[in-house]
């Protein structure tokens, strides 16, 4: 009964995305995801875009596809985020931004919880509404952070975080019911997703840094100092088409607020004079350089499609409610090569020669 229950939610999710592209876009290739949510008032796509990457890759990994809580990733990232907010003496970064690193060391430290035992959304309330909870934990780290040398109390402003989180999107379990089974967070992972968080790999591309190495990519939301892995345009055109050739998801981050980007009909392009020309190395780096590209929003890059020209498009699953794609976005290939930050990825979904030059 599972497996034709399972069997009728992609055919019914390839028909509704094939009725979306029929007279619009050819689709070429398009990996099984599980169904889109929505964050609502939350700035939180950080963790919906890398939750449904996960969720994607346990379905690419043969799992019975699962809805996993976005939310559970919230609460220890607030808790580092904070800390290393109070560290640097209010130097660091505080925002509810972030990006998928924060994900995937949740993951691997905490495990992971379905989102119909936790979804984050308290009894009194009916959807996700973070603005009153991020202005106040923001009034209050930022207190503390400025009390002055051996006036802070670690372990009483962790208890007070935690209490904040908790009356605001709940109190997470130790061990929960599932399927007539008990599990931990951890135990449930292990058992539903089964992902090693070593294999993924984040990837960006820009000329500051040499190419084929890591380095510490200066943007708003990298508080943590991650490292990315940089290497030229044409690989990394070349690296994200080969991935969803290979039936590999990626996670993206970049820049969603172009004049062009239309979110509710859901198509994403540049202006008419950028879309005629390709996008080199030196444009990408001034649109960093001068901040005409952001690290503003996180999607899910499932698909490849083209429209009745022949225009190459890449198949975003967002997380901002429906609109006239049904959730999805249709960006153009100039505005992904042009306005992505970076992608994330396994690393087995990288051609052989990028691997070679990445020694991987």
């Amino acid at each position: 009964m599972k497996k034709i229950s399972v069997t009728l939610f992609f055919l019914f999710l390839c028909i509704q995305l094939l009725g979306q592209a029929t007279n619009e876009y050819k689709i070429h290739y398009f990996i099984k995801s599980s169904p889109l949510k929505n964050q609502q008032s939350s700035g939180t796509c950080w963790s919906f875009a890398t939750t449904s990457f996960i969720e994607t890759e346990a379905i690419r990994l043969r799992k019975e596809p699962i809805s996993l809580s976005p939310i559970f990733y919230v609460h220890p990232t607030y808790i580092e985020k904070a800390k290393k907010y109070i560290d640097s003496e209010g130097k660091s970064r505080l925002d509810s931004g972030d990006l998928t690193f924060s994900v995937l060391k949740g993951y691997s430290k905490y495990g992971a919880i379905p989102e119909i035992v936790y979804n984050g959304i308290i009894e009194e309330d009916w959807q996700h509404d973070h603005v009153e909870m991020d202005n106040a934990i923001e009034a209050m780290i930022k207190s503390i952070a400025t009390s002055g040398y051996g006036r802070i109390k670690p372990s009483s402003w962790k208890k007070a975080l935690q209490g904040v989180l908790n009356a605001y999107l709940g109190k997470i379990p130790d061990t929960f019911i599932y399927e007539q089974k008990e599990y931990t967070p951890k135990s449930f992972a292990r058992e539903f997703v089964s992902i090693n968080t070593n294999d993924y790999i984040e990837i960006t591309s820009y000329s500051h840094y040499p190419f084929y190495e890591n380095f510490i990519l200066n943007i708003p939301a990298n508080w943590g100092e991650n490292l990315y892995l940089n290497v030229p345009i044409k690989d990394f055109e070349l690296l994200i088409d080969n991935a969803l050739k290979k039936g590999y998801s990626l996670a993206w981050d970049g820049d969603a607020s172009e004049p062009n980007f239309n979110f509710k009909s859901g198509v994403a392009k540049l202006t008419l004079k950028e879309e005629l020309i390709a996008v080199t190395q030196e444009m990408r780096q001034k649109a960093f350089e001068d901040g005409t590209t952001n690290d503003d929003h996180n999607m899910h890059l499932l698909g490849k499609a083209t429209d009745e020209a022949g225009k190459e498009f890449y198949i975003m699953k967002n997380s901002e409610g429906m609109n006239d794609k049904g959730g999805y976005v249709y960006m153009s290939k100039n505005a992904l090569m042009l306005k992505t930050i970076s992608v994330l990825v396994h690393k087995n979904a990288l051609p052989k020669e990028i691997s070679k030059k990445l020694k991987i």
